[in-house]
C-alpha cells in the first residue's frame, strides 16, 4: 500500500512580533517537538469525524489542486496525525499539523514544493508561521511570505515554561482591538526586529536579549504574561540568553547559555509563586525549521 510520511517541528512562541510598515511580522524559532503525519489509501469508505484534521485535510486538497489533480481524491485517503506539541499554547501546533500533512501528501504523490510555496498555501487556511524555513526569518503570517532570512540562533537549548491555560490564536487575532493595539507598539517592535536582525548577524547575545524583552513587554497591552518582569529579572541573574513569550499564546522560553546557572534558574522558579502558573517546566533542544519528508522514528 502506498504511504506518504511528513513531519514538522513546533515553536516556543516568537522572538519578536509586531508591525513593520503596514504589515504584521513575526520571528520565531523551532524546538524538538513535532507533528507527524501519514497519508495512505483508505481501507474503508466509512467516514469518520476528524475535527483536528479538518485544516490538514483542506491543505492536502490544496496540494492536489496545486499540481492540477482532482482534489476529490483526498476523500479516498486516510490521514493520520500524531503530535507532541501542546495545543493552544502558542507553539504552532496547528501550523505544524498542516505542514506535516502537506509534506506527507507530497511524499505520497512523489512531488516537491518549496518553502515559499508551502507557506503561501497554508496562509490560505489560517495565519501561519515561519517554521517551514530552516532559518530564523522575518515573516508575514497573514500572507505567508518571508520578508528576510536572518540566520541561526547562538543557543542550543531552551527552558520552556508552560501554563495550563490556553488561548485560541485565531479568536485573539479576530478581536477588533488586536490590530489597533499592535499598531500602538509599532515603533518598539520595529526597533526589536532591527535588533534581532543585527543580533543574529553579529551573534550578539545582548541584542537578542533586548529585542525579545522589548517585544514581550510591549505586548503587555495586548495580552498580559504572568510574572513577566520577575522572570526577566531571574533570567538575567542566572545569566540566561534571551527570554521570549508567545505573543498570542501562553508559553515562555528562556534560552540557556553555557554560563547559565540552570540549577538555580529552575530552583528560583519552582520555589516561587511563578510555578503556580507555569506548572510545566522542561528543557528542549532548539532545532532548525523546515518540513521533513519520509518516515521518522
Amino acid at each position: 500500500m502506498k504511504v506518504g510520511y511528513g513531519s514538522c517541528p513546533g515553536t516556543c512562541g516568537e522572538l519578536v512580533q509586531g508591525y513593520i510598515g503596514k504589515n504584521e511580522y513575526i520571528s520565531s524559532y523551532c524546538i524538538d517537538l513535532y507533528s507527524r503525519a501519514t497519508v495512505s489509501e483508505k481501507k474503508s469508505s466509512k467516514k469518520f469525524s476528524r475535527p483536528r484534521k479538518s485544516k490538514s485535510i483542506e491543505a492536502s486538497s490544496l496540494v492536489f489542486e496545486y499540481f492540477g489533480l482532482n482534489k476529490n481524491q483526498v476523500d479516498n485517503l486516510h490521514i493520520s496525525i500524531k503530535s507532541n506539541i501542546p495545543i493552544g499554547k502558542g507553539m504552532a501546533s496547528s501550523t505544524a499539523d498542516i505542514g506535516a500533512c502537506i509534506m506527507a501528501t507530497l511524499d505520497y504523490l512523489d512531488k516537491d514544493m518549496k518553502a515559499d510555496e508551502i507557506s503561501r498555501l497554508v496562509a490560505k487556511i489560517e495565519a501561519t508561521d515561519s517554521i517551514f524555513y530552516p532559518e530564523v526569518c522575518i515573516f508575514d503570517p497573514i500572507k505567508g511570505e518571508k520578508r528576510e532570512s536572518l540566520g541561526y540562533l547562538p543557543y542550543k537549548r531552551i527552558l520552556i515554561l508552560e501554563p495550563e491555560n490556553r488561548i485560541n490564536t485565531m479568536k485573539m487575532r479576530g478581536h477588533k482591538e488586536y490590530y489597533k493595539l499592535l499598531r500602538e507598539n509599532k515603533s518598539i517592535t520595529k526597533k526589536s526586529f532591527e535588533m534581532i536582525r543585527d543580533g543574529i548577524k553579529k551573534q550578539d547575545k545582548n541584542l537578542l536579549r533586548k529585542a525579545c524583552e522589548n517585544s514581550a513587554i510591549a505586548n503587555e497591552n495586548i495580552k498580559k504574561t504572568p510574572y513577566l518582569r520577575e522572570l526577566i529579572k531571574i533570567s538575567r541573574e542566572c545569566e540566561c540568553g534571551f527570554l521570549n513569550i508567545s505573543h498570542t499564546g501562553t508559553v515562555i522560553g528562556i534560552a540557556l547559555d553555557e554560563n547559565t546557572d540552570v540549577e538555580r534558574l529552575i530552583h528560583e522558579i519552582k520555589h516561587s509563586e511563578i510555578s503556580s502558573v507555569y506548572k510545566k517546566q522542561y528543557i528542549r533542544k532548539i532545532v532548525r525549521g523546515g518540513l521533513r519528508k519520509g518516515k521518522v522514528k
